[in-house]
């Protein structure tokens, strides 16, 4: 068996793919040890994306799987049909415009067997064309810890953090392969913004997690990158990837012992960051889409407002929590948008 599978979503990536696949394939651990999984997410440029793709698994047939989609399914979709070809013991993911240091898998392979983790989370920087790479540290800092999550409380106190070094994001993060494939853990498909659906579930099962305090993985910020590309129409994935989210939880059987817990979670990340990326992006809010989003919240957690996390933070939330039972006049759409662009657009 190999030690890593590392999974490279692609689409329409043939310029970035060449960075990306040299720092995987010169790897310190030895490519031996690593198989490399090119999905191409259907691509439209004409086969450029994809011959790229098949010059690697031709040069490198022992590492690299060439998998082509049909169809698009975004990268939760893709990840998905990389997934279920990974047979190493860990698993990671890389973009296809991203790249990590010629000795992150080795390191986090390392890791991972001292400490039995589940779980490697790792530091992240974002990069650009103007990068000066000789401000950025690569060594290993002073905050590198293991949580075990070997009671309740201690899970429920993690499921709920969101910081620079525990993010609900699916990058930085080195995986128990065994722990993904057990649990049939998946992320959204069709979709922007599915990483929850991969990684609270995560949460939910992970025992033993480590946070290295060093800077492996490099976020090249491209003009047509998903987050920064066309958003027309993508103002709902985000809640619907945290419907879908919500009602795998529950058929796992584990919304009701953390009922608290989920229901802030979706509070902060299904229906306020829903809103925020809509006017971050420069959109406003309409009287549907409040109504969705707030459907969406009440459906699932009708008794959110009693919520003890939220009442603890009553007055930073008596907005969004006001928006829950506002009349949607045009007029108080209005006073809304404006409302929330003073106070949610750069919260973190």
């Amino acid at each position: 068996m190999k030690k890593i599978s590392v999974v490279v979503p692609c689409h329409n990536v043939s310029i970035y793919l060449e960075k990306c696949m040299d720092h995987l394939i010169h790897q310190t651990i030895g490519m031996q040890n690593i198989e490399i999984i090119l999905v191409d997410d259907a691509s439209t440029d004409e086969g450029a994306t994809w011959n790229r793709i098949m010059k690697y698994e031709t040069m490198f047939p022992d590492t690299v799987i060439a998998i082509q989609l049909s169809e698009n399914l975004r990268q939760g979709g893709a990840r998905n049909v990389g997934i279920s070809y990974a047979g190493a013991e860990y698993l990671m993911f890389c973009d296809a415009d991203d790249w990590i240091l010629l000795d992150a898998m080795e390191c986090l392979y390392d890791k991972a067997k001292e400490y039995d983790a589940d779980v490697i989370e790792y530091r992240m920087t974002r990069v650009d064309d103007n990068t000066d790479f000789s401000l950025l540290s690569t060594e290993e800092g002073e905050k590198s810890h293991l949580l075990e999550l070997d009671t309740e409380e201690k899970r429920k106190a993690y499921l709920i953090i969101s910081t620079p070094n525990c993010s609900l994001g699916c990058m930085r993060k080195l995986y128990r392969m065994s722990m993904i494939q057990d649990n049939h853990i998946q992320f959204a498909e069709h979709l922007a913004h599915q990483e929850p659906a991969f990684t609270l579930p995560v949460r939910l099962y992970e025992k033993r997690h480590y946070f290295l305090d060093r800077l492996l993985y490099f976020y090249y910020m491209s003009p047509d990158s998903t987050t920064r590309g066309n958003w027309e129409n993508r103002k709902l994935d985000n809640v619907q990837v945290w419907e879908t989210l919500v009602r795998d939880v529950k058929q796992r059987g584990l919304l009701e012992p953390y009922y608290d817990e989920l229901s802030y979670i979706y509070f902060r990340w299904g229906y306020e960051l829903s809103i925020r990326m809509i006017l971050q992006r420069g959109y406003c809010l309409t009287a549907d889409i409040i109504k969705r989003f707030r459907e969406s919240l009440l459906g699932f957690f009708p008794d959110i407002r009693e919520n003890s996390y939220v009442t603890r933070k009553r007055e930073a939330f008596s907005l969004l929590l006001a928006s829950l039972d506002m009349q949607l006049t045009e007029e108080n759409v209005q006073v809304m948008n404006t409302a929330f662009q003073k106070q949610l657009v750069f919260r973190q």
